[in-house]
């Protein structure tokens, strides 16, 4: 009896951690925790990685979005986590790692999400009054790609991040559970090892 449990314990142990796994990049190399990462579409030919523009009344670029031009891998991003290497299911801090971000954006450039109740909920940096309690958290989508998905603490629910197109043709992350966002992570030269 106590072989069984045992075996059937390993067996679970086994389950969650294949689905609570590390996040590799597209050398198949484990994400580190705190390097510098291209956030690029898993399929290409529709636009690049992902960057800053400034949308609506901003006077600088401060909502993130992705590029048109599908030759660019955009801005580095950090993926801040507890643990040494980023693994599936796990809080993450996004921030861009550009030498200087814009001044009016609040140090370090954080990512977090934007919108009262009736307005698309947009990814933005941090500095917003109406910014939203949570964090971010990446989850495997198909093979080794990814979706990016924010998980409320007010509403105790996790949606994906998409893209929607403003009037300027700014492709914008969203909250859009509809049609995510599916991602890669290219390694960026300036990656922690």
């Amino acid at each position: 009896m106590k072989v069984n449990l045992l075996a059937l314990f390993f067996l679970l142990f086994a389950f969650i951690s294949a689905k609570a796994g590390p996040l590799v990049d597209t050398e198949d190399s484990p994400i580190r925790n705190g390097g510098s990462y291209y956030i690029l579409p898993a399929l290409r030919g529709l636009g690049g990685g992902v960057s800053l523009a400034a949308t609506g009344n901003e006077t600088c670029p401060l909502t993130v979005v992705q590029t048109i031009n599908e030759l660019s891998n955009g801005l580095p991003t950090r993926l801040s986590s507890p643990h040494r290497i980023a693994y599936l299911r796990t809080d993450f801090n996004l921030e861009f790692t550009v030498v200087a971000p814009p001044k009016c954006a609040a140090q370090p450039a954080k990512w977090t999400i934007v919108g009262g109740d009736d307005e698309i909920k947009q990814v933005k940096l941090a500095g917003y009054e109406d910014t939203l309690r949570g964090s971010f958290r990446i989850q495997t989508y198909r093979g080794l790609t990814y979706r990016i998905v924010f998980c409320s603490t007010d509403e105790d629910s996790c949606s994906a991040l998409g893209i929607s197109k403003d009037d300027k043709g700014h492709k914008i992350f969203v909250i859009n559970d509809d049609d995510p966002f599916i991602v890669v992570f290219g390694k960026a030269e300036s990656s922690a090892e």
